[in-house]
């Protein structure tokens, strides 16, 4: 059986790209060290946000 979990980042056109990848990577490190795996990353048309798809094993 298995979970699966989304997580949303803000990107818009004001935030610095360093920090929207800091958090993209912050986010990503701590979920698989919780045992997740990171299955896509998929960005709005309007580059509002980045959602990231995890999925782990229960």
């Amino acid at each position: 059986m298995k979970e699966s979990a989304e997580r949303v980042v803000k990107v818009g056109f004001t935030r610095s790209p360093k920090k929207v990848f800091d958090e993209i990577e912050q986010i990503t490190a701590e979920m698989i060290r919780d045992g997740w795996a990171l299955l896509d990353g998929v960005m709005e048309d309007g580059m509002g946000y980045a959602h990231l798809f995890f999925e782990r094993d229960l």
